[in-house]
């Protein structure tokens, strides 16, 4: 039962986090809220759970855990509604003040999330005393909670989004909830009475101050080294559920762990002397070869594990994930569940609940928007080392017991000192980092890591998170006519906009046919502060008539009241955590509410990096809504999508190009009808199915040797555009 319940709720935590961005904006702050919003529903739980034990509430406790259980799948099922009306009072507030839509934000989202995350919180603080009586322990239903999320989270990536899509998956989340709430009510214990708790107050001090400062240390630790781990397995959702898993699997070891110590050793001095040193210990020593694991990861295991998400591949980066993490965390996992193992009553377990996830929330919040962008990933992970050791120290009374925290001390002096200068700032991280020779610029924001690099033929790329997004020189030419084309299709050029800046290419060439108004969205702010290093798009920030805004690009256009005779779209990668919004057919008609009547679109269609299925999959979502689409092919892997709800043509061109205007018209490959043809039948993108973020042709590579799927993906793409040109089938 406890088990379940696990899976359920890290899959609804999932869920909501999806939600969360379509309604308000895929950014940091998004992800910040939705975490502190669950968090403090959790910690709400622990207190309303302690509170009521002290009256005739929770005299039945396998009643009142199946209550709960009802109530998480209820709040579950409508919090995306609620989501939904949130995202509508956003673009109402926002015209009238940014600061009063951002305040709706956090206000809504906090009490969306407050019924189902107050039930979650509630659920093991009730359960304590039960747990105690009948001989399995809490320490012990906690561990298998997070075992139940280690396979939610697994699960909902590899079987339940794909299969069932978002709503379906919702939908069976819930039925699992409810399932869990019958087997709970139908139970013999349901009916037992146990008497009111007793006041007992809260726990000491120290207990509380180490429960609170273990959550502060994990979360701090998943901020830091999760981006470092993005950087080698990049940001893909089979990716964050890997690193993800083998955090929640360390941490449900530290709980099966803390059962068996506690029975050998019942004081729990053996924590201050030996888990607490040894946990810092092993963080200290974890955080370098985490920096440094683009580097001798390669070593270890074969190239294809990284670049092909096969089950075996996945299976090598979850080993490789695990093998870093392991010790520190399972370390840490230790402590939390001893603590509530030390106080098992439902008052007691709910108290601790409520200060471990205060913790968490200050974790996250200060590394994710202070340390990290402050100090750096190395540091920041350096300092989670550090606060724990402390944690260790101030327990210990005697010199004797000291012993051990003082070793640990000198040991993690000697790490970092041999260690040297904080590494993740020295260098841009990646797997192509062997071939970066210079790096010109470096921002760990909130968001994403940032970098700029040149490489060994002289040539600038822009890295985020690991993956060269971006760059000059030879195959950088489609961005070019990414703004090309579509401001030659359009009948005027009063008002354009660019989603996604990157390197600023496709800025300058729809500015270089002189909009009255250019205005350029990007997530991430780090971009616009490196756009002076390219000098391909000619100081295109500089020009009076560009505007540029930091926000999602979803986001900007529910709020924004314009109408754009352009708009230009180039995404991280498709099949990247979180760009799905930005290929479906729901995102294609919110840009045609913004366009005007006769506007063009153009969107990047990159054929080196997705399995035809999914091209075409893409195709017909932007079709559906621009009917009036025509496909162009650019030098190299990349075809563009240039469409508008009204037929259009090219305009000859007003500036030197690089191509003539009948060279141009040759590389239309597919006209209107045509390419209808080839997506006739085929299931559009949406925000629903997100095929590009967790359909299972998104793990098929095509190549038997697992290196060269990029080029085969390539020349199936365009094989199959070619038998349509022919007017094949």
């Amino acid at each position: 039962m406890v088990l379940l319940s696990g899976v359920c709720g890290l899959t609804w935590e999932v869920l909501w986090q999806h939600h969360t961005s379509l309604a308000l904006g895929v950014s940091a702050f998004g992800t910040a809220l939705t975490l502190a919003s669950l968090m403090a529903g959790l910690g709400l739980g622990g207190l309303l759970a302690a509170r009521l034990a002290r009256g005739p509430w929770l005299r039945r406790p396998l009643a009142a855990y199946g209550a709960a259980e009802l109530a998480i799948g209820a709040g579950g099922i409508f919090v995306p509604l609620g989501l939904g009306l949130l995202g509508d009072l956003d673009t109402a507030l926002y015209a009238r003040s940014p600061a009063l839509a951002g305040g709706a934000q956090i206000l809504g989202t906090a009490l969306l999330l407050l019924v189902p995350a107050t039930a979650m919180g509630a659920t093991i603080p009730i359960l304590a005393p039960y747990a105690a009586r009948v001989g399995t322990g809490v320490a012990a239903i906690y561990a298998l909670n997070v075992t139940g999320a280690v396979a939610g989270v697994l699960l909902a990536t590899f079987v339940s989004l794909p299969l069932l899509g978002v709503d379906g998956t919702g939908l069976v989340t819930a039925a699992l909830n409810v399932a869990v709430a019958v087997w709970a009510f139908a139970q013999r214990g349901a009916s037992a009475v146990q008497p009111p708790e007793p006041w007992r107050g809260w726990p000491s001090r120290r207990v509380l101050w180490l429960a609170g400062s273990t959550g502060f240390a994990i979360f701090v630790l998943e901020v830091s080294w999760f981006r470092s781990l993005r950087a080698l397995l990049q940001s893909t959702t089979e990716s964050f559920a890997v690193i993800l898993a083998t955090f929640l699997l360390a941490l449900a070891l530290g709980g099966a762990l803390a059962t068996r110590l506690r029975r050998r050793a019942h004081d729990f001095s053996a924590i201050q002397l030996w888990i607490i040193p040894l946990a810092a210990l092993g963080i200290v020593c974890a955080t370098p070869a985490i920096d440094s694991l683009d580097h001798w990861a390669l070593a270890v295991l074969p190239g294809w594990a990284f670049s092909f998400s096969s089950p075996a591949a996945l299976s090598l980066r979850f080993a490789l994930v695990f093998a870093v993490v392991a010790v520190p965390i399972t370390l840490l996992g230790v402590i939390f569940p001893w603590l509530l193992a030390e106080n098992q009553t439902t008052g007691g377990a709910g108290r601790l609940y409520a200060v471990n996830t205060v913790g968490a929330v200050a974790g996250a919040l200060l590394a994710g928007f202070v340390l990290l962008p402050w100090l750096g990933a190395t540091v920041t992970s350096w300092i989670a080392g550090g606060a724990v050791l402390a944690n260790g120290a101030l327990g210990v009374h005697s010199r004797a017991r000291a012993l051990p925290a003082v070793a640990a001390a000198a040991l993690a002096v000697l790490v970092i000192a041999g260690t040297g200068s904080p590494g993740a700032r020295l260098r841009a991280r990646g797997l192509g980092s062997a071939s970066w020779v210079e790096l010109l610029f470096l921002e760990e924001g909130p968001d994403s890591t940032v970098s700029v690099v040149r490489n060994a033929h002289g040539r600038l790329a822009l890295v985020i998170d690991g993956f060269v997004v971006s760059g000059e020189g030879v195959g950088s030419e489609y961005m070019e006519w990414m703004g090309h084309l579509p401001a030659m299709a359009a009948p005027r050029l009063e008002n354009a906009l660019v989603i996604c800046f990157g390197i600023g290419q496709t800025a300058n060439a729809v500015r270089q046919h002189r909009p009255g108004a250019l205005h350029l969205v990007d997530v991430n702010e780090a971009v616009f502060a490196a756009a002076d290093l390219f000098e391909s798009n000619q100081g295109v920030l500089d020009d009076e008539v560009v505007r540029q805004t930091v926000m999602d690009g979803r986001a900007f256009l529910r709020r924004v009241d314009a109408r754009y005779d352009v708009v230009t779209l180039e995404p991280m990668a498709p099949n990247f955590a979180g760009t799905n919004n930005l290929y479906s057919r729901e995102f294609y008609e919110l840009i045609r509410e913004r366009l005007a009547p006769d506007g063009v679109v153009a969107q990047w269609l990159p054929f080196h990096l997705i399995a035809p299925s999914h091209m075409r999959a893409m195709v017909a979502a932007f079709h559906a809504v621009f009917p009036y689409t025509r496909l162009w092919i650019a030098p190299g892997t990349t075809g563009i999508l240039i469409g508008g709800p009204a037929p259009w043509e090219l305009r000859p061109s007003e500036i030197d190009l690089p191509l003539s205007q009948p060279a141009i018209e040759r590389r239309f490959a597919l006209d209107y009808e045509q390419l209808e043809t080839m997506v006739a039948g085929w299931t559009p993108v949406t925000d629903d199915n997100q095929l590009l973020a967790y359909g299972y042709d998104r793990l098929r590579r095509p190549d038997d040797d697992q290196k060269n799927w990029s080029a085969r993906f390539s020349s199936e793409n365009q094989m199959i555009i070619r038998r349509y040109r022919r007017g094949g089938l």
